[in-house]
């Protein structure tokens, strides 16, 4: 699987005042939060996560089959695609976990 397009190693949202090179990243995962924000007025909040978790595995599997040469390579890639997938996904879980650990009172005041 090539990662060419898909280098998601570094996108931690910069604070100074230089060009952003994730910026279109960033605009991309806004657009997808949007959505999911959108769907949470017509639907439970959880079948909203759970669709977007499976959307994204439907994505990822997408993104990784049309890297592959072949269908057997595909599948004889199979478990290193997964794993990366799963451990760029853990990577961002923990940072957004953290973020909102450190920043609940800001992103939920009616709690404080």
């Amino acid at each position: 699987m090539s990662t060419d397009n898909f280098n998601a190693k570094d996108v931690t949202r910069p604070t100074g005042k230089a060009p952003d090179p994730n910026a279109k990243f960033w605009d991309i995962a806004d657009t997808f939060v949007h959505l999911a924000n959108e769907n949470c007025k017509g639907a439970d909040r959880g079948q909203v996560c759970a669709a977007m978790m499976y959307a994204a595995a439907r994505f990822n599997a997408f993104t990784a089959s049309v890297d592959a040469p072949s269908a057997d390579m595909f599948k004889s890639e199979l478990n290193p695609a997964i794993a990366y997938f799963r451990g760029e996904f853990e990577k961002m879980l923990q940072e957004n976990f953290r973020d909102y650990a450190e920043n609940f009172k800001s992103y939920h005041p009616e709690k404080a």
